[in-house]
């Protein structure tokens, strides 16, 4: 299991990541360290002796803010006691800090946290190590994410509460996709399905988890109606809207729909500026201007998603951009760009042991005339596959009707 950094030791280092940022990160930066050490100092003390810490401080020591973070239990309210409370705020502020690229302060910020409610009730227990385990993950640390979301799955399947247990699955889903074990992917989210609470937020992410497995597997009907049921569960304005539209743009890629794709991208990176959401944007955008012959766009996306890339200190997200701007600069015959695309997204997977990526690029490092596993050709079979069935070609002009729509 990963070992946190001290708060100092996790602000220098996202200081030093986040060097090339615009002016005012440092007070941002100030604010999460001042928060990550809170924690840090509650984390060291015992029960009673966290009560006399609380009630000694200033009330503006404390963080402020009055949302919840995403990660909630599907049937349970806010919680009521002071040190559950005070977790679910600190989770609040790391969720800030994720959003800002400070990984390290973030991880050690929700790693006290887990210390800080090792008594409280098993949804913040629960909730805490799945939140770490999205940090780890993000991070490139698949490894300590697993056993976050493994220890999360079995207690609270001890415990009988499906919910928290649907949370944990749906993390493992996202490390199988990582590790590129696609049944173990689908498995994972089928169980989260199973298990969730309906027209919940769980269920939207478990549906989500299920379109990205369909778009995997080619089956992109599948993939549109996960998708826009996703899209539905999610509210409006929150950031995960932004995220399954980007995944719905993706389908749109999938069935060899490229102008809706480029428009779908496009519109993603006017609602957020969260990296790891941008970062797959910018990669699909950039492989559908390539698609419909725009090398214009090909080499402005490339230019932004290298800028988003350096500052994101996120490495799967990254290589996934860099391959995807490899496949990109090939199909427009920029041959050299592309070899220097893909070595970059290669050297990344094999530092982070991104086995799937690393697959996929090295396939497309072999020939830069054959298409990677997910390539074009796979796509238009998709595509063509369909034009028999009136009621599956319906169902998919509705889904990127829908989806341009949104985007006008």
């Amino acid at each position: 299991m990963r070992t946190p950094l001290s708060a100092l030791q996790a602000f220098a280092y996202d200081a030093e990541a986040r060097s090339c940022e615009t002016s005012g990160s440092e007070r941002e930066l100030a604010e999460y360290f001042a928060v990550t050490r809170m924690a840090e100092r509650l984390s060291f003390l015992d029960t009673r002796l966290q009560n006399n810490y609380l009630a000694g401080l200033p009330a503006d020591m404390l963080p402020h803010s009055d949302a919840r973070p995403t990660l909630i239990h599907d049937t349970q309210d806010r919680p009521t006691d002071a040190l559950s409370r005070l977790a679910e705020r600190f989770r609040v502020e790391a969720e800030r800090m994720e959003r800002a690229g400070c990984f390290e302060m973030a991880f050690a910020t929700v790693s006290a946290v887990c210390g800080i409610a090792a008594n409280a009730d098993l949804a913040t227990r629960m909730l805490a190590a799945i939140h770490l385990g999205r940090i780890a993950r993000q991070l490139g640390d698949v490894e300590s994410a697993t056993d976050c979301y493994e220890m999360a799955a079995e207690v609270s399947l001890r415990e009988r509460d499906a919910p928290l247990a649907a949370r944990a699955y749906i993390g493992l889903g996202v490390v199988a996709a990582y590790r590129g074990n696609r049944p173990a992917e689908r498995k994972m989210f089928e169980r989260a399905l199973s298990l969730c609470h309906p027209g919940s937020p769980t269920e939207a992410m478990a549906s989500q988890g299920m379109m990205n497995v369909a778009l995997a597997e080619g089956r992109l009907i599948d993939a549109l109606l996960h998708g826009w049921r996703a899209f539905d569960l999610f509210p409006e304005g929150e950031e995960d809207r932004a995220m399954i539209m980007s995944n719905l743009a993706l389908a749109s890629l999938h069935g060899d729909y490229n102008s809706a794709a480029l428009r779908g991208f496009l519109h993603v990176l006017t609602l957020t500026d969260i990296a790891r959401i941008r970062l797959p944007a910018i990669g699909g955008a950039i492989r559908a201007a390539a698609r419909i012959g725009s090398d214009i766009q090909v080499t402005t996306l490339n230019a932004s998603g290298k800028i988003e890339a350096a500052r994101a200190n996120m490495p799967y997200e990254s290589a996934r951009f860099l391959m995807h701007a490899g496949e990109a600069f090939e199909r427009i015959g920029e041959t050299e760009i592309a070899r220097e695309r893909l070595r970059e997204a290669f050297a990344i997977a094999i530092q982070h042991s991104f086995f799937e990526l690393q697959v996929k690029v090295e396939n497309a490092l072999d020939s830069l005339d054959r298409v990677t596993v997910d390539g074009r050709d796979r796509h238009l079979k998709v595509a063509s596959s369909l034009t028999s069935e009136s009621v599956d070609n319906i169902i998919i002009k509705a889904g990127i009707g829908r989806l341009e729509a949104l985007c006008v």
